[in-house]
């Protein structure tokens, strides 16, 4: 059997270093969570350096990489700029000659539709939808540009089977261990599973003050399809990923705030005063690891089995 490969892609470093945090507690990660065979903590290399910050060689025929996409854009590059994620991932792909079988896009997002509020919460699902927020290039740090891809719904590869690894124990087991964010928490901090989630991506933003207007346009598009599909969670780098290549593909999203209360959830403050924008995106990625740390085994164990085949011969058919 030839070597299997899985890919974990995180955005930013504060979100990747938490997600890592959880994946190396033996009191947070399962026992069949092994530590990584290669770790890259603290990162140490220049910017722009083609290295995943963990690899795991423990399991039988496969070999899994956890990588930040802050780390590997050259220095040209804001850090949020879609269009400098998107030239440096191929390093991602690059680094070893095997192709993925499996890309698992990890970041931290809003959700909270229609005044409701997921703070806390960890959303999984496939499916993908990129919404230019500066079709006419008027960003001069983030001009990508993909017709053929954006405004529309991109279906993962991904064979429904592998959503009922997330069964009643993992849930439970990963529950318990969620941690509560500080500002408008959830009453109900859970995971939320399903492959029919859609991953809303909105591009080219740099400036986070055009989150009071990127995630409404966004939804608007999306809305406008005549989709009716839900949406699982709303940020700016899961698209970036899912377009690296044809690999089945998942998103995990750890919710950090109600939709269009950015400035409230994020950068809010306690009773001191405190600005509490740490902290709160600590949480959700973190939480993003513990569920991570529980999947990591089974997702090896679903790519070395027969089930991944047919999904990805059902879409290039």
């Amino acid at each position: 059997m030839s070597m299997k490969r899985i890919l974990l892609i995180g955005n930013k470093s504060w979100e990747v270093e938490p997600i890592l945090n959880a994946l190396l507690n033996i009191r947070m990660r399962p026992s069949g969570l092994p530590n990584p065979t290669h770790l890259n903590y603290p990162w140490t290399f220049l910017p722009g350096s083609p290295q995943p910050r963990a690899i795991w060689d423990c399991f039988p025929q496969v070999t899994i990489e956890l990588w930040c996409i802050q780390d590997i854009m050259d220095s040209q590059w804001n850090p949020s700029s879609s269009q400098g994620k998107h030239v440096c991932l191929p390093k991602v792909l690059n680094y070893r000659q095997e192709t993925p079988d499996l890309v698992v896009a990890l970041g931290t997002a809003a959700l909270g539709l229609d005044g409701g509020n997921n703070n806390g919460c960890v959303v999984m699902g496939s499916n993908i939808f990129i919404h230019n927020f500066h079709p006419n290039g008027e960003n001069i740090q983030s001009q990508w540009d993909d017709p053929k891809d954006f405004e529309k719904v991109l279906y993962s590869a991904v064979s429904p089977d592998f959503f009922k690894l997330m069964d009643n124990a993992t849930v439970n087991a990963i529950e318990s261990r969620l941690l509560k964010p500080y500002l408008h928490p959830s009453a109900n901090i859970e995971v939320m599973s399903d492959k029919d989630y859609i991953g809303l991506s909105v591009v080219n933003i740099t400036n986070y003050a055009d989150y009071q207007t990127s995630d409404q346009s966004g939804l608007k598009a999306l809305a406008d399809t005549g989709n009716t599909l839900p949406v699982g969670s709303v940020e700016t780098t899961h698209g970036v990923i899912r377009l690296l290549c044809d690999a089945p593909f998942v998103f995990m999203s750890g919710i950090t705030d109600r939709e269009g209360h950015f400035d409230d959830d994020v950068n809010g403050q306690d009773a001191n005063g405190n600005v509490k924008t740490e902290a709160q995106n600590f949480t959700a990625a973190f939480n993003i690891g513990v569920c991570l740390g529980h999947m990591i085994p089974k997702m090896a164990s679903f790519v070395t089995a027969k089930q991944m085949k047919p999904a990805q011969a059902e879409v290039t058919a």
